[in-house]
């Protein structure tokens, strides 16, 4: 039985709190290409911390989206990098 092996971009943003600066992070992704499968955002004070996980996205496209999200005002640091995972999401390596 072969398992699946299943490519996922973790895009972890700190950034100030408000509704316009995560709707226009989350806007770069359709344009993209990139499907977004899971969301988790946590907030301390005037900051929140959203990670977003991604699939079907090329390495050049990944690396555009991150450049993207970088630029956008009231984002204060940024990293992503690349999740794979066997089967329904349970992940086996983490680079980056």
């Amino acid at each position: 039985m072969k398992t699946e092996t299943r490519r996922c971009w973790i895009y972890v943003l700190e950034m100030d709190i408000g509704v316009d600066v995560i709707v226009r992070a989350l806007a770069q992704f359709p344009g993209q290409g990139a499907e977004i499968t899971r969301l988790n955002l946590q907030t301390d004070g005037p900051i929140a911390c959203l990670e977003i996980q991604a699939e079907s996205l090329a390495d050049d496209r990944a690396e555009q989206l991150r450049l993207s999200l970088a630029q956008l005002a009231g984002i204060r640091h940024l990293s992503c990098g690349l999740r794979q995972t066997l089967g329904h999401g349970h992940p086996w390596r983490h680079t980056h």
